[in-house]
């Protein structure tokens, strides 16, 4: 708890399940601090996916912290339906839910830290289902002695101590029994239904015939995943000092370099990038090496893709930089989308979020260079009185300036960097002609000022940042 930086002064939460392990904790942890030691709250969640097994669990140590005068806190959840209505696995399912309420109970209880009974053995299962899973070197790291907690997952974030990491099964099991104290047996882990049920019945009585000390031969291999990740993190601390662009904290937003992300080494661009998921969600659960592998080939492809990732968490490449941001947070420079309307030029459309479209008579600039991405110049007389402000369809085509033939406004967005999730909100003046102009972009080569123009049309968008 000292290396947790854990105040004794608060309270620590202690997850029990009822069996060997985590009543090993308890008794451990209330042994040595029964003296000055950080108020126990003892915190049982029930999964309710085993009837009155369950059920029993759950009064077993309602009774236990009763008996050793601690206090308890409860909860329960339908695992099943929590599942299937995110489209979780069971076991993803009951994880999140049972951190979601320690991440409460430590808000309620004023708790810094939460103790977990995790022992070698499951430190080995993880570190075998990870490898099985394809995992690189975090997988094969495995679970850490102190890691933290995502906010997303219904509580605040919290810090989680695994103080039985380097203990077997059979050394809780030995304590439970030279103390007195009778677990709770969950026949579930029996069952082969879910995959570290299968891993630890079936596969691990095979590799322990090859080699009987297999699961020490596995915590060796985490060991040393854990030392090259230290090394590693090195050399990620100095280049994330170059390829940040930009982090904010309070929006959970952060933005890379891409051309710095690109030059960098494979691996280190992985290690960057699996960085700045962390900072933008808070954790790295969830994060799979299929996850980091798109990633890494969208940031190469270029700009204008994106990929949805866990917690809620949005990739997108732009033209110079890759982005993570909670979904529906991209800070896009363009209203939501609209229904047609018409509108007369000279003139303008106010959008419900402050956003305005203005077609103003102007003088000729002496520099028609000098405008911006929501700001340019057309001639007036090549555009109708009215003209239709609308979205993008599926079929649109565009002449840009500059070009001499159309293309399809899908590749426009693509090879202009415009993040997939801005596209729906972004306005198109359209006249009988075709597309005049597209916010952010560019205006149509037939309505460019010539050396002929009579009359100059400045069309821009206004944000509320830009007014």
């Amino acid at each position: 708890m000292q290396e947790a930086g854990v105040d004794p002064r608060r309270s620590i939460l202690v997850a029990v399940s009822g069996g060997a392990d985590s009543m090993t904790a308890l008794d451990a942890l209330q042994a040595i601090g029964e003296d000055d030691g950080p108020r126990v709250v003892i915190c049982h969640f029930n999964h309710r996916m085993r009837g009155e097994d369950a059920d029993a669990d759950e009064e077993y140590v309602r009774t236990a912290a009763e008996s050793r005068g601690l206090a308890y806190l409860g909860d329960g959840a339908d695992v099943a339906s929590y599942a299937k209505d995110n489209r979780l696995s069971m076991e993803d399912a009951a994880r999140r839910l049972r951190y979601g309420f320690l991440g409460r109970a430590a808000e309620q209880e004023s708790a810094q830290a939460a103790i977990t009974g995790h022992t070698l053995d499951d430190q080995a299962e993880t570190v075998l289902l990870h490898i099985v899973r394809g995992s690189g070197l975090t997988g094969v790291r495995g679970m850490r002695l102190i890691s933290r907690t995502p906010r997303r997952w219904g509580g605040g974030a919290l810090t989680i101590i695994r103080p039985l990491l380097r203990l077997r099964r059979e050394d809780t099991e030995q304590y439970c029994s030279e103390l007195g104290i009778i677990p709770r047996l969950d026949v579930s882990n029996e069952s082969t239904t879910f995959a570290r049920n299968r891993l630890r019945l079936n596969v691990m009585p095979e590799l322990e015939a090859i080699n009987p000390r297999v699961a020490e031969s596995i915590i060796r291999l985490s060991d040393t995943a854990a030392e090259e990740l230290a090394a590693l993190q090195e050399v990620i601390d100095e280049l994330w000092k170059h390829v940040l662009d930009n982090s904010d904290s309070d929006s959970h937003t952060v933005t890379l370099d891409r051309a710095l992300l690109k030059i960098a080494r494979p691996a280190l661009r992985r290690s960057l990038l699996r960085r700045a998921f962390v900072e933008a969600s808070g954790t790295e659960t969830d994060l799979q090496r299929s996850h980091i592998t798109e990633m890494d080939r969208l940031a190469e492809a270029g700009a204008g893709r994106s990929i949805d990732l866990p917690h809620r968490i949005r990739f997108e490449t732009r033209s110079h930089t890759v982005m993570f941001a909670p979904a529906g947070r991209e800070d896009a420079p363009y209203p939501g989308p609209i229904e047609p309307i018409i509108m007369s030029v000279p003139g303008r459309f106010d959008f419900p979020g402050g956003e305005t479209v203005e077609a103003k008579l102007v003088d000729r600039p002496g520099d028609l260079d000098a405008g911006s991405d929501m700001l340019q110049y057309a001639d007036a007389d090549a555009i109708e009185e009215t003209v239709t402000l609308r979205n993008r369809v599926d079929g649109d085509r565009f002449q840009p300036l500059g070009m001499d033939t159309e293309t399809r406004l899908k590749d426009l967005f693509v090879n202009s960097g415009v993040p997939k999730s801005w596209r729906e909100g972004v306005p198109i003046m359209e006249c009988e002609r075709g597309i005049a102009w597209i916010a952010g972009l560019r205006i149509a080569e037939w309505a460019r000022v010539t050396p002929e123009t009579k009359r100059v049309l400045r069309i821009s968008l206004a944000t509320p940042d830009r007014k």
